[in-house]
């Protein structure tokens, strides 16, 4: 039942003021099953809603498969109070609440979410109209399942550099982050790997089977002028445990220079 809160800092040079201070939050993977349960989920909910967060954004996960728990997830993320809404990507798990039939599953999660006023967007982007500043967010379709096609994603990150650039999607992979680095991003968030779940700590290095997946396990990454931050999560897959994984709330902050 812990939650670790985690603070970064991004500062950007020629921030545009009204976005100084400016508090987004990342959470992702909730999976809501029979272990993350109305008591985890609402310890989880009450304090993201403690940061008193401008922008609340969702990496994924809202489940871990079975469709009973899409509205309790539904319920849960749609208690989150931030200043200027609540929006996810979609998941691996969003996908197999109904499985064979992925998209009966997404398309029931993406409803449910939706009538809790937390959109889940797919391959497609926002912007966001901040006292004047402006944030553009792109969100990216990138999972087991469903992984954007190339040319789509080269259209997608065409894009219009705004006071704030930031691509959001599940896993931190398919060369995804050198290409939005490419393209000028601020920032990418993403979650998909609990923070390697399962890891044993050695000295010096720190090891899960995570890592034969990915580099980027959890915490900041600097790609060129872009960072990468990638968070832990709440709930658990496969074996329901977290070991050296606290579950995580990652609070970020902008700041100008």
């Amino acid at each position: 039942y812990a939650v670790s809160i985690r603070n970064v800092v991004l500062t950007k040079q020629g921030l545009n003021p009204a976005l100084n201070n400016f508090r987004l939050v990342l959470i992702s993977d909730l999976h809501a099953d029979r272990h993350t349960d109305s008591k985890r989920f609402g310890n989880f909910i009450n304090k993201v809603n403690s940061l008193k967060p401008d922008l609340v954004l969702i990496g994924g996960d809202m489940i871990s498969g079975n469709p009973e728990y899409i509205d309790t997830a539904a319920v849960y993320v749609g208690k989150i109070k931030s200043k200027y809404g609540v929006f996810s990507c979609r998941g691996d798990h969003d996908y197999w609440a109904y499985r064979p039939d992925m998209q009966k599953s997404v398309t029931a999660i993406t409803e449910t979410m939706g009538k809790h006023n937390v959109p889940m967007l797919h391959n497609q982007n926002k912007t966001l109209d901040i006292n004047g500043a402006r944030i553009l967010i792109t969100f990216v379709t990138y999972t087991y399942p469903d992984k954007i096609d190339p040319l789509e994603l080269n259209n997608l990150l065409n894009v219009k550099k705004e006071d704030l650039n930031l691509l959001l999607l599940h896993q931190p992979e398919g060369g995804i982050p050198e290409k939005a680095a490419d393209k000028n991003y601020d920032l990418m968030l993403s979650g998909h790997t609990h923070g390697g779940q399962i890891t044993f700590i050695f000295p010096f290095k720190n090891l899960s089977p995570t890592l034969i997946e990915t580099r980027f396990v959890r915490g900041n990454f600097h790609i060129k002028n872009m960072l990468l931050v990638v968070t832990r999560g709440l709930g658990m897959s496969l074996v329901p445990i977290r070991l050296n994984s606290t579950p995580e709330i990652t609070v970020i902050t902008l700041k100008g220079s």
